[in-house]
C-alpha cells in the first residue's frame, strides 16, 4: 500500500512540475424581490445558489481540454429548484497580449433540474414536481487574466449554439432552442489554479 501511495504521489508531482493540470471554477448567489403593487401579497423573495467546478488539462499553449460540473438550486416561497449539469469542452486561445488571452470554448453539456412545489388548497397541501433533461452544444468566447503564474481569472460571455430540453412527463413533447445569446445571464466569471 506505501509503494501504490508514492506513486500515486510521484505520478501527481511530475504532473503538477509540468503546469499542465487546472483546477478552478465560480460560484454565486443571489437574492432578489420584485416590485408590487400596495394592497397586494408580497411576493417571496427568489434566491438562487451555484456552483461550477472544472478540472483540465492543458494540450499546448494554445488547446485545453477539460470538464465542468454546474450545481444549482433555487427557492422561492414554497417552490424549490434544484439541477446537476456535466460538461466536457475544448478551449482554443487564439489572441495573447502579455497576462491576457481570447479564447473560444466548444462543448457540450448534459444536465437535469427539478421544480417541487407545495400549495394549500383547503384543508391539505398539494406537492407538484416536475423535471426536466436537457442536452446542450455550443461556442462561449471568454477573456483569461493571468493575475500570478498560478492563477488566473477566467470570464465567458455569451452562447451560441443548440439545446434540447427533455420533459419528464406524459403528454410532454421536447423543446429545443438554437441561437445566439449575449447578455448577463449569459456572464461567468470564475478562478484557475494550474498546479
Amino acid at each position: 500500500m506505501k509503494k501504490v501511495m508514492l506513486m500515486v504521489a510521484f505520478m501527481v508531482a511530475a504532473v503538477a512540475a509540468s503546469a499542465q493540470v487546472y483546477v478552478g471554477g465560480g460560484i454565486g448567489f443571489s437574492s432578489e424581490k420584485e416590485a408590487y403593487l400596495d394592497g397586494t401579497p408580497e411576493p417571496d423573495a427568489l434566491t438562487k445558489f451555484h456552483l461550477t467546478p472544472e478540472v483540465g488539462y492543458n494540450l499546448s499553449d494554445n488547446l485545453a481540454v477539460g470538464i465542468g460540473l454546474g450545481i444549482n438550486y433555487g427557492k422561492q416561497g414554497d417552490t424549490k429548484n434544484t439541477g446537476f449539469e456535466i460538461a466536457p469542452y475544448a478551449r482554443w486561445t487564439f489572441v495573447k497580449w502579455n497576462k491576457v488571452s481570447l479564447f473560444l470554448e466548444g462543448g457540450l453539456a448534459y444536465g437535469f433540474d427539478k421544480t417541487k412545489s407545495e400549495h394549500e388548497s383547503g384543508n391539505q397541501t398539494i406537492s407538484t414536481e416536475t423535471k426536466n433533461a436537457y442536452f446542450k452544444i455550443g461556442v462561449k468566447p471568454g477573456l483569461r487574466v493571468d493575475l500570478t503564474d498560478h492563477v488566473a481569472l477566467m470570464t465567458r460571455v455569451g452562447w451560441f449554439g443548440y439545446e434540447c430540453t427533455m420533459p419528464d412527463g406524459d403528454d410532454m413533447n421536447n423543446g429545443s432552442r438554437f441561437g445566439l445569446d449575449v447578455d448577463g445571464e449569459n456572464l461567468t466569471f470564475g478562478l484557475l489554479y494550474s498546479f
